[in-house]
């Protein structure tokens, strides 16, 4: 338990950083699809970590098997033991057992899920006024929808449009003829080149850099000459896009992200590129131009695909992957050159056997020396 645990950290009626009012575990339960298991009727104030949290907090449990009951501070059963939480109410699997456990629990089939859909409850998002500061700057013909705001030092160019709701943040520049759906949220210093389209209830956070040109360039007797960019980049509805990412626009079509996608900080996106809907791409993974990645595909972190490669739909690549060629749909592929998992982890497994090998190839290589020597003395 840690020591900086207090049962009464939050004020009655609120919850961290005076957000909604507290539920009973009963109304959250049916709020977030959960059964109760103990007094329905507690006061919850906030959500917290396992190991912060007071009798006023709800925290949850992870999915693991029933039989691994201790929790730590990431939500996850670690071995078996008794639950070490002040918390007073637990999100938890179905299977849970108590184990020692004196609060209430919200039993779930996705507690995971469920924590998600609790957070906003005790913690809202804070309220945007709408409005355009005094030191925006906005170009001709540019449309702004109901209930936008427009943040300090913000540039829209000539022929922008925002779609109601959306919040632009202080340092955003939007290109000219951008068009943004309703309820688009672009944080601190953003940027989109001219023509890039998006969705509604986008989230581009600070510091990417969406349509800018391509990386394409053709040799000649004088050098490289630059190629044209002058596509598009298509944005689909409640795509998220992290910190510093960068996606260029099409060389003559669109670079394309499909509705729902989630990319992690720090993930470039080439031109020509198209993603399906509902896609995972994690921190610092490079993708090349003209690259189509399938429905449902997660890539992990530090990937690397070439360019012209098609990643079918459902499939997954391990981190720190070298894609150089297809992948077929719902396979889970690792490795450089990216290959069947399986196949990797035993190509691995190989090589780091290689120095035990070594070590055994020249104690044979010794003993037949050995034996060589003693022939030779009995042959002289």
């Amino acid at each position: 338990m840690s020591a900086a645990r207090s049962p009464e950290r939050h004020a009655a009626g609120t919850a961290p950083g005076g957000g909604a009012a507290g539920r009973t575990a009963g109304e959250l339960a049916r709020l977030v699809g959960a059964e109760v298991d103990g007094d329905a009727g507690v006061l919850l104030l906030g959500v917290a970590p396992l190991e912060d949290a007071g009798r006023a907090d709800l925290s949850f449990v992870d999915l693991v098997p029933a039989r691994r009951q201790a929790v730590s501070g990431n939500g996850r059963a670690d071995s078996a033991g008794p639950v070490d939480t002040g918390a007073g109410a637990l999100l938890a699997p179905t299977g849970f057992v108590r184990n020692g456990y004196q609060g209430v629990v919200l039993r779930s089939e996705d507690p995971r899920l469920a924590f998600a859909r609790a957070v906003p409850i005790f913690v809202p998002e804070p309220p945007v006024r709408a409005g355009i500061h005094h030191s925006a700057v906005l170009g001709r013909g540019v449309r702004l929808a109901p209930g936008v705001s427009v943040g300090p030092f913000a540039v829209l160019d000539g022929g922008a449009s925002v779609g109601a709701g959306s919040v632009i943040g202080p340092g955003v520049t939007i290109g000219e003829r951008c068009v943004l759906g309703s309820e688009c949220r672009l944080d601190d210093g953003a940027s989109l080149g001219r023509g890039v389209r998006m969705g509604d209830r986008v989230r581009v956070q600070a510091g990417a850099r969406l349509g800018a040109e391509g990386f394409g360039y053709v040799a000649s007797p004088r050098g490289p000459v630059k190629f044209p960019q002058i596509g598009g980049c298509v944005i689909g509805d409640d795509v998220e896009i992290g910190a510093n990412c960068t996606i260029d626009r099409g060389t003559f079509g669109n670079t394309e992200i499909g509705p729902r996608t989630k990319l992690d900080n720090l993930v470039h996106i080439g031109h020509n590129v198209r993603i399906g809907a509902d896609c995972f791409i994690v921190a610092q993974t490079g993708i090349a131009g003209s690259v189509t990645v399938g429905r449902g595909a997660m890539l992990g972190g530090q990937t690397g695909i070439s360019d012209h490669v098609t990643i079918g739909p459902g499939a997954r690549v391990a981190a720190q992957s070298g894609v150089i060629g297809d992948i077929p749909a719902g396979a889970l592929y690792g490795g450089y050159p990216a290959r069947p998992h399986r196949e990797w982890l035993r190509s691995v497994a190989a090589a780091m056997s290689i120095p035990r090998l070594k070590r055994r190839l020249k104690r044979l290589e010794r003993v037949a020396g050995e034996a060589l020597s003693r022939d030779r003395d009995r042959a002289d």
